[in-house]
């Protein structure tokens, strides 16, 4: 959970001057932080966090594999928020590139920031292990299959140049598996897999946690979310049932950070403490340059194994979700039946 002191040493081809200065290891290996709160100053602290994060984005909160991978993108839709990729897409990855990404730059460059994130060598060592990550979850026992068959993304196709200055036509079902590619990722041991947040004995108290929160139609649309809202949101069915959580019509600005924790039935409000059974998920935007100034999408958070993690009390027909974050606009909130 730190940056290889390879990336440290000046004027050597592994070095960008273009980092966050507190992040590069200089006598001390300063610890990730995958949850992007700069107010954390607790390395173990730091680190259950990004145990728990992995773990959800990875095993917790993927129900399908439309949930790890992200949604369809299609010729001729228009341009999808970062709500719309999967879970470790918009988590872990994203919060490297930040936490690499130097703040003293104005759009944060090199890794902070999409244009220029190709500059930066860290950046080819990050997707190399984005990619691990996609071999590791496929081998991961789970309930539901984690193949796609929908030719538009097995047939999509991309062009490059080959080690002959050839250019040659891959489509993406020449590349799904690895090992036909020429290449293997060494075993490591992999803390996060078992960091199932323990389970709550006695379920929280929906009366009392009620009376500091809002009704959707009160607080909705909400303008501009600013450090803490809780919102009342009725359930389809009572208790530990498979649903999910939408976070309906997330507006952002293109060009700017944005990043959002929520939360269910969250008695204790920490919201720095994510490692707890009441974190639902997280929604991280990084700047990037497109034609439009804002972006709109949905972010969809399974809740079937946290409803099992809170113990939810069977006769609950609602639940208290509080969003921590800023910059960012949001239309409404509901919970649905999970749909595969």
């Amino acid at each position: 959970m730190v940056m290889p002191k390879m990336f440290s040493v000046p004027d050597t081809p592994a070095y960008d001057v273009n980092r966050n200065q507190n992040h590069i290891p200089r006598g001390s290996n300063p610890v990730v932080d995958l949850s992007l709160n700069s107010t954390l100053t607790d390395p173990i602290q730091i680190i259950n966090n990004n145990l728990t994060i992995m773990y959800n984005e990875m095993i917790g909160g993927a129900a399908s594999a439309i949930d790890f991978m992200g949604q369809p993108y299609r010729e001729g839709d228009e341009p999808h928020g970062f709500s719309s990729g999967g879970s470790s897409e918009r988590g872990s990855h994203t919060a490297i590139h930040v936490w690499v990404g130097d703040p003293n730059n104005e759009y944060h460059e090199d890794m902070g920031n999409f244009y220029s994130s190709g500059r930066d060598p860290l950046f080819y060592c990050h997707h190399a292990n984005v990619d691990r990550m996609w071999t590791i979850w496929k081998d991961l026992p789970a309930s539901y299959s984690k193949e796609f068959t929908d030719p538009d993304f097995l047939n999509s196709a991309f062009m490059f140049y080959d080690e002959e200055k050839n250019l040659v036509r891959i489509t993406v079902v020449d590349a799904l598996d690895h090992k036909k590619m020429g290449y293997e990722y060494e075993h490591s041991h992999i803390p996060w897999i078992d960091y199932r947040p323990q389970q709550k004995l006695v379920p929280a108290n929906f009366e009392s946690l009620s009376k500091k929160a809002q009704t959707a139609k009160k607080l909705f649309p909400l303008k501009a979310l600013n450090n803490t809202v809780r919102v009342i949101v009725p359930k389809p069915a009572k208790g530990k049932a498979d649903e999910t959580l939408v976070v309906e019509n997330i507006v952002t600005d293109n060009t700017k950070l944005v990043k959002f924790d929520g939360f269910i039935n969250d008695e204790d409000d920490k919201p720095e403490e994510v490692d707890r059974a009441e974190y639902a998920g997280s929604y991280t935007q990084l700047p990037h340059r497109v034609k439009a100034k804002q972006s709109t999408g949905n972010l969809y958070l399974n809740l079937k194994e946290l409803y099992e993690n809170i113990n939810i009390a069977d006769d609950d027909d609602s639940v208290v979700v509080t969003i921590n974050g800023d910059a960012v606009n949001i239309n409404g909130i509901k919970i649905i039946p999970r749909v595969n």
